[in-house]
């Protein structure tokens, strides 16, 4: 069982706050543009009517998509445990009859990279590009950021859908602009415009403000899938173990552009050090303390 995050009540009010007001905007815009027609085939037509809805429909699924994903949870020491147990005596049971040769022989401790280092909340040592999220409990393979709109880490596994909902985004987003647009009537004075538009107003704005959250990100996040790099690593380089003394700002997993983007496409491993500097290599107790700054955002 995963552990419990170390403040649960801080936990359960940011990731239900957060959706609360992200939701909110979404369901407030759609609520006075088809409550008021502004959003209806009469006024927009047949074609973009269904073409609204379409892209509304889209970008549900794909914030649920996000929202229900696995960022890449690293598996806990009880649960590998358990499995390589079971895998063990599978093995053993299919090849020895012998119970006195079942005994495992003890292991070394092994050397681990500088990267690596041990959770003690997961109690398991984290792999290259691993972070652990206060929020979520869980270490998270290549750990980009906790995005408090869905309510889950983006990382490895669904990092993809993440890009995809940014975009369904930006695309509803400039469509609900045309459509809260064109809602604006003409009124013969200024107060009776407003009086008469101040929802369309509201919505307009509303809309506005997620673009000016969506864009950005997106542009940011496709940046950093060009460089094969997360937003954790980009903006904690300076205190993050296996960066920090690399001799220039280069991503030390940078294989290209296009390359960068098959691995993301084809979901392939983007963890592999191509860097000329290899990360020093020394044992676990020697390693600087494990940094646990969050990078929270959408």
């Amino acid at each position: 069982m995963a552990p419990l995050p170390r403040n649960p009540k801080r936990a359960n009010q940011r990731k239900w706050s957060a959706r609360a007001w992200w939701v909110g905007l979404h369901v407030y815009s759609y609520g006075v543009l088809v409550y008021n027609g502004a959003m209806s085939p009469k006024r927009l037509g047949t074609s973009d009517f269904l073409w609204a809805v379409a892209v509304a429909v889209v970008n549900l699924i794909a914030y649920v998509a996000v929202q229900t994903s696995s960022p890449g949870y690293v598996e806990t020491t009880k649960t590998r445990d358990l499995e390589a147990a079971k895998k063990k005596d599978d093995e053993q049971s299919r090849e020895e009859s012998d119970e006195d040769r079942l005994v495992p022989q003890p292991a070394n401790e092994p050397e681990v990279d500088a990267g690596a280092h041990y959770c003690d909340d997961c109690q398991i040592k984290q792999p290259l590009r691993a972070k652990h999220c206060k929020d979520c409990a869980r270490c998270v393979r290549q750990y980009d950021h906790h995005c408090d709109c869905a309510g889950t880490c983006v990382g490895q596994n669904n990092r993809h859908r993440f890009i995809l909902y940014l975009f369904t985004q930006v695309v509803e987003g400039f469509e609900m602009i045309g459509v809260a647009a064109a809602a604006f009537t003409m009124q013969p004075s200024v107060d009776e415009w407003f009086q008469v538009n101040w929802p369309y107003i509201i919505a307009w704005f509303s809309v506005v403000g997620m673009l000016f959250i969506a864009i950005p990100l997106l542009c940011y996040q496709l940046y950093l899938i060009s460089v094969n790099q997360t937003s954790w690593e980009y903006a904690r380089r300076s205190s993050i173990t296996y960066l920090r003394d690399l001799p220039d700002d280069k991503s030390p997993f940078d294989r290209g552009f296009l390359y960068n983007w098959r691995v993301f496409l084809t979901q392939g491993d983007g963890n592999q050090w191509v860097h000329s500097s290899k990360p020093l290599r020394q044992r676990a107790d020697q390693l600087p303390p494990l940094d646990t700054t969050d990078t929270s955002f959408m």
